[in-house]
């Protein structure tokens, strides 16, 4: 049984099925059977399955040098960057939080899809050919499933090129380098 906040339920369920929680249910539990490694059992479940959810993390871009929080990489000067990545690090240091994230733009600049990126694409339009739904879920900022080709993508955390003001709260696609004057030869 997979116990998973539920806010974060209703969204999996939202994108993956289409289907809503009722406004009066408290919890909804995603009952899963054990984990089998049989490739028969899931080429057999995959082929009949009309809704899939691709779900990709940091190790589907480590592969194309990026840096992960909490690998080795995992420091940016002298500080944590799972610490930086917060509304409260902002509120507390905004200069020191867009010389972190000016510095991850850089390096996601220089960054290409790899084999996996361009292999969950063409999954997605091979599928969606067959009038089967495909989501590919991410925690990923660094915009490689889209460069790669994916076009239902859900970035649950967000993308490093699309900015939000803090005060109108208006969202703006932004590749320049740096995203502003005051962050030249900075990160």
């Amino acid at each position: 049984m997979i116990f998973l906040p539920l806010h974060t339920r209703r969204l999996v369920i939202q994108v993956c099925c289409g289907l809503k929680a009722g406004p009066h249910q408290k919890s909804v539990n995603l009952e899963m059977s054990r984990p089998s490694s049989n490739l028969a059992e899931f080429r057999e479940a995959f082929s009949k399955a009309k809704h899939i959810a691709v779900i990709t993390g940091a190790g589907v871009s480590a592969e194309s040098g990026v840096p992960t929080f909490r690998g080795a990489g995992g420091y940016w000067r002298k500080w944590q960057a799972q610490h930086l990545a917060t509304p409260e690090a902002f509120a507390r240091n905004p200069s020191r939080v867009w010389e972190f994230y000016h510095y991850r733009r850089e390096v996601m600049m220089t960054k290409s899809p790899n084999p996996a990126h361009v292999a969950i694409a063409e999954c997605e339009s091979r599928l969606r050919k067959q009038g089967r739904k495909v989501v590919v879920i991410t925690q990923n900022i660094d915009e490689l499933h889209r460069k790669a080709g994916t076009r239902n993508l859900f970035e649950i955390h967000g993308s490093l090129f699309r900015t939000r003001c803090t005060t109108c709260s208006s969202v703006k696609e932004n590749y320049k380098s740096p995203v502003c004057p005051a962050l030249e030869g900075k990160g």
